[in-house]
């Protein structure tokens, strides 16, 4: 259970007054070991400044630029290939036939909306049932964070399962010391999705401390190919008509995708210690896809075709101004950014019904969520006594509309006629979200540097304001009142060194997560079923307590940590309403994950440097607070080891990554269980000429045939309309598959 109020405030308050107390001791700083490769990584995610991975007491995951480069990663999976106990959620419904995109992360065994992503800070939206949250894009990316476990403190609700933060290029990433201009340019051919990629970007420094970039990119890609999953349904039975048109059971609908996108930033060096910049990021990202699993005959009518096009948007506007003041207010830093997101998509259908009549149904969706934000933080470094404390205060509030729109226009070809309807789905109300936040975090040091506490407070607001569209139908469970929650979230961290080699740490963390408009305000007919609102949930919460122990060498490093995090009210989809045949959502009592995870690194040598990480983790879930506990799935046991040797002379770095993953226990015996699996990737980086590198990776180098986690949640004995509608052989892994990128920096 979460600490009263009160108890969460003494507390807080009595562990930044203990350091006040301390007898004077000299202070010293911890040497930072110097190996480029992992010691000495940065994050921004820990403490909103930016501290080595090494000193962060939490599990945090840093992919940067050059990594992105290397691996040619064009999609979540590819991100997150190498990351133990983190999965990529991939669609594989024909409901949605946009089969393969990227949904979303799996974070220890959470996943969906409860994994706040970002971009330079700027909001993801959120996913919808029948909609995408494929908003992202790694062109121009320095780094990629990924944090483990709940963030809200420091990055407010929806963090509640974990953090995604890309950051991207600007001029100064460009153009180096000394230079006035620089570039880089890179082609790129990706295997799984027969991708091909170019990115370009240019920066100009001009006189009066004023840097220029833009950068422009165009993927064009189409559907995943699973070159090892089976046509016939593997451990199902294929029912696909294919006779008529289907695709089969092993593979996704025909896509062709074309994304395109726009980075501009103008940075202003106002004086020496303030900078103002503006950024432009805009993503277009336009899929058609051929929807084959409706082919054929289907009643009385037969199915010509299914053609969908779906248009995916987001804009961000910004301004940021930083500021070095050097006293109290040490550094204060702003952002105003407005975010336009969102997509349009539109199926048509065209049969022959039974009296021989063409008709062309035409199903409109829009969705957006526009983002206005803004970011006030400052820090203050001082001593109090024999304590230092780096203070991080501020504002996180952003203002956000959401509106779904939904229509359906049916033409009689034969008949010449034309009607318009509002069709059922996953209709939901149209609403704006307030949130305005104030937060503190203070990393006190006491003992010369030995001891390190980290208390932290957010006074968390959320309001919500619904209202009615014409795609809603009415309901008495559907009202127009506003729904809002005040939290206060705590978060604890204490680091002991032991010396500067070994360290042990501890950290307690809250987060909490409103409902989103459409699990509390859903309303639509269904056929047999109707989809009605859940006006009565409430905001999911969770408590995490993480332990962890490291040491640190001249040319190494290892750690261990253990984390068990509770979740109550966890939001359950698809719930049916006992004695209706109504589908709602419902909050059940509380889902409960633990596990071990585990890193290292070592330097052998100038050239030869070995990687290790592990993760084991479990959980389990109530319904109701006297119900009997059952499974919840979480990644299975995995590990990934790698190696890399740099050729100095030859400007040539050969890499290999070996993964181990065990079964995935599901979370019921009568779901399928995916066997274990070991997988080798091998890549290389070749600066063959200066400034010119030739990156190639080749995964899944012995071909070898898996399951990925969310397999796990298909049933042994599936129904007909599961198995056709979603063949479990679209849960397995690619094949063999090669990625190729030639980048020139200038």
């Amino acid at each position: 259970m979460r600490l009263p109020f009160t108890a969460r405030v003494v507390l807080l308050a009595s562990t930044a007054c203990a350091g006040l107390s301390m007898p004077a001791i000299a202070q010293t700083t911890t040497e930072t070991t110097a190996y480029s490769n992992y010691i000495g990584r940065i994050t921004v995610l820990a403490d909103r400044i930016g501290r080595a991975l090494t000193d962060v007491e939490g599990n945090i995951s840093v992919v940067t630029n050059d990594e992105i480069e290397q691996r040619n990663v064009q999609s979540l999976e590819d991100l997150v290939r190498n990351m133990p106990g983190i999965t990529a959620s991939r669609q594989v419904l024909s409901g949605d036939p946009f089969g393969g995109s990227q949904i979303g992360l799996r974070i220890r065994g959470v996943e969906g909306n409860r994994i706040q992503m970002q971009v330079d800070g700027g909001r993801i939206p959120e996913r919808i049932t029948d909609g995408s949250r494929d908003y992202l894009d790694f062109n121009f990316t320095t780094q990629a964070d990924v944090v483990r476990g709940p963030a809200s403190v420091l990055w407010g609700a929806d963090a509640l399962g974990g953090v995604l933060a890309l950051r991207t290029i600007g001029p100064d990433d460009l153009i180096a010391a000394g230079e006035t201009r620089g570039g880089q340019v890179t082609v790129g051919y990706s295997e799984v999705t027969r991708s091909t990629n170019v990115a370009a970007a240019f920066a100009q420094r001009f006189s009066h401390n004023v840097s220029a970039m833009i950068a422009r990119s165009r993927t064009v890609d189409h559907e995943m190919r699973l070159s090892n999953a089976d046509p016939n349904g593997g451990p199902w039975a294929c029912g696909r008509a294919v006779a008529y048109g289907n695709t089969s059971c092993g593979a996704f609908n025909p896509l062709d995708r074309t994304t395109d996108r726009m980075l501009v930033k103008l940075d202003w060096d106002i004086t020496a210690d303030q900078r103002l910049s503006f950024s432009y990021d805009r993503l277009d990202r336009l899929a058609e896809i051929e929807n084959r699993a409706t082919l054929g005959p289907s009643g009385t009518s037969y199915n010509i075709a299914n053609p969908r096009t779906r248009d995916i948007n987001r804009t961000r506007y910004a301004i940021d101004h930083e500021a070095n003041f050097g006293g109290f207010i040490d550094t204060l830093n702003s952002t105003l950014s407005f975010s336009p997101s969102g997509y349009d998509q539109v199926a048509e259908a065209v049969a022959r019904a039974a009296n021989g009549d063409i008709t062309r149904t035409f199903d409109y969706v829009d969705y957006s969520e526009d983002f206005l934000e803004l970011d006030i933080q400052a820090t203050s470094r001082f001593n109090l006594g024999a304590t230092s404390h780096v203070l991080t205060y501020g504002f996180d509030g952003d203002y956000t509309e959401t509106s779904y729109d939904r229509r359906r226009t049916v033409v009689n070809v034969t008949q010449g006629t034309s009607v318009d309807s509002v069709p059922n789905g996953f209709n939901f109300t149209d609403g704006t979200t307030t949130r305005a936040d104030i937060y503190v975090q203070d990393q006190i040091t006491l003992f010369g540097g030995k001891l390190e506490v980290t208390p932290g407070l957010r006074f968390a607001t959320y309001r919500m304001s619904p209202s009615l569209n014409s795609s809603v139908l009415p309901h008495a469970d559907n009202p127009t009142t506003d729904r809002r929650a005040d939290e206060l979230l705590t978060s604890l961290g204490a680091t002991w060194r032991f010396n500067d080699t070994y360290s042990v740490w501890a950290h307690y963390g809250e987060g909490f997560k409103m409902p989103t408009f459409q699990q509390l305000y859903t309303s639509s007919a269904s056929g047999p079923y109707d989809l009605v609102p859940a006006p009565w949930l409430v905001p999911e919460e969770v408590q995490s307590i993480e332990v962890g122990v490291r040491g640190e060498y001249g040319n190494s490093y290892w750690s261990v940590n253990a984390f068990q995090a509770e979740y109550e009210n966890f939001i359950e989809s698809f719930w049916f309403i006992p004695n209706t045949n109504d589908i709602s959502y419902r909050n059940i009592a509380a889902v409960k994950t633990w596990g071990i995870e585990a890193e290292g690194a070592w330097e052998v040598s100038d050239a030869l440097t070995l990687t290790g990480s592990l993760a084991w983790m479990d959980g389990e879930q109530r319904a109701t607070p006297t119900s009997a506990t059952t499974g919840h799935l979480v990644p299975p046991l995995s590990a990934v080891i790698g190696a890399s040797y740099t050729f100095a002379d030859y400007g040539l770095t050969l890499r290999a990554d070996a993964t181990f993953a065990s079964k995935t226990t599901p979370a019921v015996e009568t779901n399928f269980t995916p066997p274990s699996y070991q997988l080798l990737d091998l890549g290389a980086s070749w600066e063959f000429a200066p400034n010119v590198v030739l990156n190639m990776q080749v995964n899944n180098v012995f071909d070898e045939k898996y399951y990925v986690m969310s397999a796990a949640s298909a049933a042994l004995v599936p129904t007909t309309a599961v198995a056709n509608g979603s063949p479990i052989e679209l849960n397995t892994g690619a094949g063999r598959n090669l990625a190729l990128s030639i980048s020139y920096t200038f």
